[in-house]
């Protein structure tokens, strides 16, 4: 199987105009993929959900196996959607996820897990994508393993494929991450408060603490020989799809550091997908890769991730979808072990309990079919989400924990 997921290029986008859609569009597609719809909505609780756009007012309705659209609000959950908005969400450029996190997500009735229930019946009516149902993904490979630096591309970019992560120990020396870690005290002063470069949290003493630092390689001589090196280098052909790294300097690595005991600001994010705010078929799957500074376990930040998520159209964010079989597993690291998870591939980070972690990440992106249009349809994206500090990635290919 490939990781190469996309569907979509921007300027295939087609204009949405509310009274059309709901009447004549959607209807003429819930029909045509009603078998991929009627297994995983069978397991979903599917209230008739309400969607208002322009003071139109739109009712989705399962019955037994099929999903029908009607006019009115008829009770039940409601979404209220700017034309603009609704726009994205069909074209796969945001999701329920995304306007939550923008605080832009406006429920008079009902709440986001009513909207994401329907939002995985809306991506699979629109995508021809089957929503997920109990059994459908399954593995021929252990769910939990690591790699050397030893073992063949073939071995790992199996793996990759069918589990959606890699856990490769001992890329880097302990030397080498103590050099690094030696740059994140000489790095921090360039970055301040109101920086958007910058994540600020604050811990329970009081004390506001500097927690990422985006554009870290250009402080950091060391990281980026490293990040050039082959021996990184080659995780990006794994996948054997062409995969690519951003080569401009300031753009390629981000510096985190997990403190004990965050009380505001984000440090540690709970369950999602790289994909959660929008795009995932226009870039998925990505390769995000986590460099392990100081090494991590369950009391000390780890991450973890749902093995076999990005095969399955499942909740993206802000926990694992309940009833999902699907089971979560750890990933403690070592220092200089390097993680890599698909930009669909569902994870978190633990907060850190007994002491700080500080890691690096980069990532490898696919190139974008059409890069000019891409690019205008992210910046447009950018410039909402810029206002909090949900939108983690600066290009392609480059999220963390």
């Amino acid at each position: 199987m490939s990781v190469d997921l996309r569907t979509r290029v921007d300027t295939e986008q087609v204009p949405v105009e509310a009274g059309p859609f709901f009447r004549e569009t959607l209807p003429a597609l819930l029909d045509a993929h009603r078998a991929l719809i009627a297994p995983g909505a069978s397991e979903l609780p599917l209230a008739d959900f309400c969607i208002e756009t322009d003071g139109e007012q739109w009712t989705l309705a399962c019955h037994e196996d099929r999903v029908s659209v009607k006019a009115g609000h008829h009770g039940g959950p409601r979404v209220r959607l700017t034309a603009e908005q609704l726009g994205d969400i069909v074209n796969d450029q945001s999701t329920p996820v995304a306007l939550m996190s923008n605080k832009l997500l406006d429920m008079p009735e009902g709440g986001l897990p009513d909207f994401l229930n329907w939002w995985l019946v809306l991506r699979a009516t629109l995508d021809g994508r089957r929503i997920h149902a109990r059994g459908d993904v399954t593995f021929t490979h252990e769910t939990r393993r690591s790699f050397t630096p030893d073992d063949s591309d073939e071995e790992m970019r199996g793996f990759l494929e069918e589990a959606g992560y890699l856990h490769i120990r001992g890329l880097f020396s302990q030397e080498e991450m103590e050099a690094v870690e030696a740059d994140f005290p000489k790095a921090a002063p360039h970055f301040e408060k109101g920086d958007p470069r910058a994540w600020f949290a604050t811990t329970k003493d009081g004390a506001e603490q500097l927690v990422r630092m985006e554009g870290f390689d250009r402080y950091s001589e060391v990281t980026v020989d490293l990040i050039d090196d082959d021996r990184f280098q080659r995780i990006g052909r794994i996948p054997g799809i062409g995969h690519v790294q951003v080569r401009k300097l300031g753009a390629r690595v981000g510096a985190l550091t997990k403190p004990i005991g965050i009380v505001k600001g984000i440090s540690d994010v709970p369950w999602h997908k790289d994909c959660s705010l929008g795009r995932h078929s226009y870039e998925c799957c990505t390769l995000t890769v986590g460099i392990s500074v100081t090494g991590a376990d369950a009391h000390s930040g780890q991450l973890r991730v749902v093995p076999g998520t990005h095969r399955a159209l499942v909740w993206p964010a802000p926990c694992v979808q309940p009833g999902l079989d699907l089971e979560p597993v750890d990933l403690p690291t070592g220092v200089g072990d390097v993680t890599v998870h698909l930009s669909c591939t569902q994870h978190m980070s633990q907060p850190p309990v007994s002491r700080t972690r500080k890691v690096l990440y980069t990532g490898f992106g696919q190139r974008p079919a059409d890069p000019e249009a891409a690019e205008t349809n992210r910046q447009r994206l950018q410039a909402v989400r810029s206002k909090t500090h949900t939108s983690v990635s600066q290009e392609p290919g480059y999220l963390g924990d």
